[in-house]
């Protein structure tokens, strides 16, 4: 039998992905949620860092609204 690799479950995403998306390296991404400029839930497993998706998507909505207001 192949072995197959094990899903990661969609609700956690990779550092990568979040950085992608606002534009910045992931690295900064870790340093922001490490200072608490993002108010999300993070684990750390042998060294890869996972941000949960549904805090990410309550952060996203927070930056565009305050983005809005100015």
């Amino acid at each position: 039998m192949p072995y197959s690799k094990p899903e990661i479950s969609p609700e956690w995403m990779k550092v990568n992905e979040v950085a992608a998306v606002i534009g910045v390296d992931p690295r900064t991404v870790v340093r922001m949620i490490k200072r608490g400029e993002m108010n999300v839930r993070a684990i750390e497993f042998g060294g890869a860092v996972r941000i949960h998706r549904n805090d990410w998507e309550t952060e996203l909505e927070r930056r565009a609204a305050a983005l809005a207001v100015v």
